[in-house]
């Protein structure tokens, strides 16, 4: 099934981000997407959005968030990965990514396990931790299924959050990002992302937004497709928006998997659950 990336710059103000999700996903259903994952951070942008002033966009415009991505997914008959912030009933908000299906049903939501708090950053200053594993779920279509498993940002520092996913039937890893500017980071980015594929063996989708901020270069963009032997056979650049779409199937994780048995192979039993 084909598969879109899309790279887009949030900006402060939810209704422009929300115009922006309705473009883009045009974009992708004509370039034959069924399935479009947007970045972390597409209702809103974090930069100089302050901790009251998140809790009250939150509550203002998940709803409306939650509403726009099943109605994309019911309106292009595909499967919608977005990701925005959550109201909590304890105050700071939930960094939470949706999954919705073609006919507008959520198929998975996933609140952000592992919150920034590295290179002079504290997401947790503004930010509630999830409290449950990353989800795993099904996608059909086109007579094709493929198991997704969802992560965001500074999940993929995580290995064992990926093997977990794998465990329970994961193919397909999903990664939303708004990865932060700095020295090394893009080379970060680019090598954790091509390592959770390979080490799983599976298909792994970044979706990453780009620039925002005084200078508009919060973010680093390269969003990217890689295969299941870590080659990245769609992306984009650390400057543009767009969408990078590529075909994504079983039978390449199989193939894969029968060449390079990896998962097959291990010898040490893992038990997940969450600290």
């Amino acid at each position: 099934m084909k598969i879109a990336t899309i790279q887009l710059t949030p900006t402060t103000d939810p209704r422009e981000n929300l115009a922006q999700m309705r473009v883009r996903a045009a974009e992708a259903a004509d370039a034959g997407a069924r399935v479009m994952v947007f970045p972390e951070q597409t209702m809103v942008l974090l930069q100089a959005v302050t901790v009251d002033a998140l809790s009250e966009v939150a509550a203002e415009w998940w709803a409306p968030f939650a509403a726009l991505t099943a109605e994309l997914a019911t309106s292009h008959n595909a499967v919608v990965i977005s990701a925005g912030f959550e109201p909590s009933a304890d105050g700071l908000p939930y960094n939470t990514v949706i999954a919705v299906g073609p006919d507008g049903s959520e198929l998975a939501r996933y609140r952000k396990l592992h919150l920034y708090e590295a290179f002079s950053q504290s997401e947790s200053a503004h930010t509630r931790p999830g409290q449950e594993l990353a989800p795993v779920f099904d996608v059909e279509l086109g007579g094709e299924t493929l198991r997704f498993g969802l992560a965001n940002c500074y999940d993929i520092r995580f290995p064992e959050l990926f093997r977990s996913l794998v465990d329970r039937g994961a193919n397909t890893l999903v990664v939303v990002a708004a990865w932060a500017s700095g020295p090394g980071k893009e080379d970060h980015w680019s090598l954790l992302t091509r390592a959770r594929a390979l080490e799983n063996v599976s298909w792994l989708v970044a979706s990453a937004a780009v620039g925002g901020g005084p200078r508009n270069a919060a973010t680093v963009g390269l969003s990217r497709i890689v295969d299941p032997l870590g080659e990245v056979v769609a992306g984009l650049g650390p400057r543009e928006e767009g969408i990078a779409v590529a075909e994504v199937t079983p039978a390449a994780v199989d193939r894969a998997r029968g060449v390079l048995p990896a998962i097959a192979n291990r010898r040490i039993t893992l038990d997940y659950r969450v600290s």
